[in-house]
């Protein structure tokens, strides 16, 4: 076992648990915490998953807060690893788990910390989903408890991003039918679990996913950052620079003999795709692009001839599940891209198996050293919308029992809004600050997020007369109490 992989793993975890309660980001963490909230409405919602929630708050009464979720996130990750080591296992018929795919597994899935906030969202549940469709695909044998598994991940799939459900059923059927073990027994296992689960939200909760898509559909469809074209630009996009510079990349290390000369066409083949590329301050599509150079190494150097036809077609579905995953995002693949890394590396780790490449330790390094970079780079030093979490040292309480440490500015700022909203339990908070209504211990109303102008008229096409929170990324439509109160002034 290689003493870097440990050491790795252990600061990675060190770093997101020393930030567990420091800072928040009040876009998107504040959707994902009222996602989690028991008395967040979610009229039409996209995505589902708060159902879970309510439904384990009115058994047991546990609401889980940012520290919670943040948790959580963690607690799936280190899941998701354990169905990524157990599908290793299973493809490469070892009889136990290895620790070392473990840690590599736990590593990429934490190189996600590099972009967005720290709390569980609907993208870090889909990786750990995926994961364990994964595991319980490559099983050999199929059993009906097996099945019926399967068949729950993938329910669950649709609450949490329907798009990724759809395409990953889609797969996972076509999978079945490679290996001829589907009929209609298999099929009726894979809907059950749904089918209850509807039945259960509807009878307990009086809703359900169907209910909320049929119903949100028309809203979301209605802005134009979730029109059909628009989401395939943006997976698509994601493809076609990954793919031009792998036949780049693939050629030169095919063709060229010398290493300088394959050098002096590659470099600057990702130089120029990085910075075209490059249209956020982020930088973590650097680590997709440079894994797209190895990946090319990797097919220029092996010997496919050596490889069952079933691995190839495990390494062709885990080449293209990031991009599955991806699909249905108003965000760029190559933004988001960095959560689904870990599908690339277990590919890597399949492929090194049986190559004829006599050492890969470097591409472990790599891994490790990346996820360092990653965690303390997305998490702590520039951490989603925010400043350093060093400088989050005031204590704020949110909730009775629930508090977070957040800047001297931040909390400032919400005192003084508290003094504005007395007795409401209700903020309308427009645009993309979902996260203030909650840090002052109220909901939204309808929906816990607005993005948009267009989605905004969807909830309320008749105007809105009370009091609206208001970020000016875009102008409130006729109906609506003028003037807003403007978050700038606070925050």
């Amino acid at each position: 076992m290689p003493k870097f992989l440990v050491k790795a793993t252990i600061i990675c975890i060190a770093m997101v648990i020393l930030g567990i309660n420091r800072g928040f980001d009040v876009s998107d963490e504040g959707l994902y915490v009222l996602l989690a909230h028991p008395l967040q409405e979610n009229q039409g919602g996209i995505f589902n998953y708060d159902l879970f929630f309510k439904l384990f708050h009115q058994i047991t009464g546990i609401h889980f807060g940012i520290v919670g979720l943040r948790i959580l996130r963690l607690f799936f990750y280190c899941l998701g690893a354990l169905g990524l080591a157990v599908f290793y296992r299973n493809l490469k018929f070892e009889k136990q788990l290895s620790f070392e795919v473990y840690l590599i597994s736990l590593l990429g899935l934490m190189a996600g910390y590099g972009f967005l906030p720290a709390s569980l969202s609907y993208n870090h549940l889909s990786v750990g989903l995926a994961a364990g469709c994964l595991a319980l695909l490559s099983t050999r044998s199929s059993k009906l408890t097996q099945n019926l598994s399967l068949g729950l991940l993938l329910g669950i799939l649709v609450y949490v991003k329907v798009t990724t459900a759809l395409l990953l059923g889609i797969l996972t059927i076509g999978l079945m039918l490679y290996e001829k073990r589907l009929n209609w027994k298999v099929l009726f296992a894979l809907l059950i679990p749904f089918i209850l689960l509807e039945g259960i939200f509807y009878f307990t909760l009086s809703e359900n996913a169907i209910i909320r898509l049929s119903a949100g559909l028309s809203i979301q469809t209605g802005r134009e950052d979730y029109h059909w074209w628009t989401l395939v630009k943006h997976t698509g996009v994601g493809a076609f620079w990954s793919l031009l510079l792998f036949l780049i990349s693939f050629l030169s290390f095919r063709l060229i003999k010398k290493k300088f000369f394959q050098a002096l066409l590659i470099i600057p083949a990702f130089y120029l795709t990085f910075f075209i590329t490059h249209i956020t301050d982020e930088w973590n599509h650097f680590f997709l692009l440079f894994g797209v150079v190895i990946w090319a190494w990797f097919f220029a150097k092996s010997d496919f001839s050596r490889f069952p036809a079933k691995e190839k077609v495990w390494i062709f579905l885990l080449l293209v599940l990031p991009f599955v995953l991806h699909f249905g995002s108003n965000v760029y693949w190559l933004r988001l891209g960095i959560h689904y890394l870990v599908f690339w590396i277990m590919a890597w780790l399949i492929l090194a198996g049986k190559s004829r490449l006599k050492s890969l330790q470097w591409v472990n390094i790599g891994i490790s050293f990346s996820a360092l970079l990653l965690v303390f780079n997305g998490l702590w030093w520039h951490p989603f919308e925010q400043k350093p979490l060093w400088k989050n040292t005031e204590k704020w309480e949110y909730l009775p029992g629930k508090s977070i440490l957040l800047s001297p500015k931040q909390v400032n700022g919400l005192e003084k809004l508290v003094s504005l909203f007395p007795e409401q339990e209700e903020i309308l908070a427009v645009y993309r600050i979902s996260g203030v209504p909650y840090l002052l211990g109220k909901v939204l109303p309808n929906s816990p997020g607005y993005w948009d102008r267009e989605q905004l008229k969807g909830f309320f096409p008749n105007g809105y007369s009370k009091d609206v929170l208001f970020y000016q990324v875009d102008s409130l439509p006729e109906g609506f109490t003028e003037p807003p109160i403007l978050v700038t002034e606070y925050l």
